[in-house]
């Protein structure tokens, strides 16, 4: 005997089954989902890892031992320190040509003037008289306005420096 397929059955079977797989593979059910949904009751304690307990530091039986005196510094160790302050102090002394670096696209570079005045001709208090004044915000003249700021980060030994520099030009 011949079995027949009914059209109507077939097709209404497969719409059944595209529909299954179609919501199963839309669900969102993955196994990750289903893990991270599951209730926390449910989870066992030995899959979290526990803390190693760590021993408490002993505390020492004696004092520690008091340090070594230190021994008397010899006079030649001595001598040798205060040489090498004094090459530092040298080297560390501001230079009278690098100060005056900033000075001289107005003053011109041996201090013939140029848009500021001539300095290589003034005296070195008259310098620093009026590298004090400018510090001081006192009106000099008419630039004022450029010289303020430029003297305001100088100190006193720096204007002395400047000032030597520049008269001896």
């Amino acid at each position: 005997m011949k079995k027949r397929f009914n059209v109507k059955t077939v097709a209404l079977s497969t719409a059944l089954l595209g529909s299954a797989v179609f919501l199963a593979g839309c669900s969102g059910d993955t196994e990750e989902a289903k893990t991270a949904a599951a209730p926390a009751a449910e989870q066992n304690t030995m899959d979290v890892k526990q803390p190693v307990p760590v021993a408490a530091p002993k505390a020492a039986l004696q004092p520690a031992p008091a340090p070594a005196p230190v021994a008397e510094v010899p006079a030649a160790v001595e001598e040798k320190v205060e040489e090498v302050k004094e090459v530092v102090a040298a080297v560390a002394a501001p230079s009278g040509e690098k100060a005056y670096a900033t000075c001289v696209g107005c003053h011109g570079a041996k201090g013939e003037g140029g848009v500021g005045p001539r300095l290589n001709n003034q005296t070195v208090d008259d310098v620093v008289a009026k590298l004090e004044k400018y510090k001081a915000g006192e009106q000099v003249g008419p630039m004022t306005g450029m010289m303020a700021p430029m003297a305001a980060g100088l100190s006193a030994e720096d204007m002395k420096v400047i000032a030597e520099y520049v008269t001896t030009l």
